[in-house]
């Protein structure tokens, strides 16, 4: 809804940390952005940090619904989590404020994504778990959530994972043996 407050605060947000980073982003900038005041954007987001985690978790989902749409028509799961491994690194890795900020200013960032990724993880983690239909589902797509954010934060690795192909054939021979 474009004239949802929240979502109106959610995109001046991202526009602003796309393009000053995340420490040079302030609640006024935002409310600004936003044609909002600063009030309105403390009703919804109490502290600056809820703001961060709110435009995370929207980008978040927006990551979950095309990984959905790529993964969906597949006709097997082991075809899915192959597709699904590669379709993480592309999306993630061409992200742009994700891009930006680890190049940026990673020790702003890292933390989000490693520390405080709580919220993060259990968002993925129950998307992904629902969509397995076997024990330990939630375990599996923990560890399919870790592994795949380890190699896109620490992405210099002796695992060739360069080419679409490549990510494809290291999914199959290494994530889908994890599947019962």
């Amino acid at each position: 809804m474009p004239d949802d407050p929240a979502e109106r605060i959610l995109d001046a947000a991202y526009r602003r940390m796309l393009a000053h980073g995340l420490r040079r982003t302030t609640v006024d900038d935002v409310a600004r952005e936003a044609g909002l005041s600063r009030v309105t954007v403390y009703r919804r987001f109490a502290r600056r940090s809820d703001l961060v985690q709110g435009v995370m978790l929207r980008e978040l989902r927006r990551f979950l619904a095309e990984f959905e749409r790529a993964v969906s028509p597949l006709p097997t799961l082991a075809d899915q989590v192959e597709e699904g491994f590669v379709v993480t690194l592309r999306l993630v890795r061409g992200h742009p404020l994700l891009s930006r900020l680890l190049e940026s200013e990673p020790e702003t960032i890292l933390p989000q994504l490693t520390l405080q990724a709580g919220p993060y993880l259990r968002v993925a983690r129950e998307y992904l778990a629902a969509h397995l239909d076997f024990p330990d589902a939630e375990a599996v797509s923990e560890m399919f959530i870790r592994l795949a954010l380890s190699f896109l934060l620490t992405p210099e690795t002796a695992i060739p994972l360069g080419t679409e192909r490549e990510a494809r054939m290291f999914a199959k021979r290494h994530l889908v043996p994890l599947l019962p």
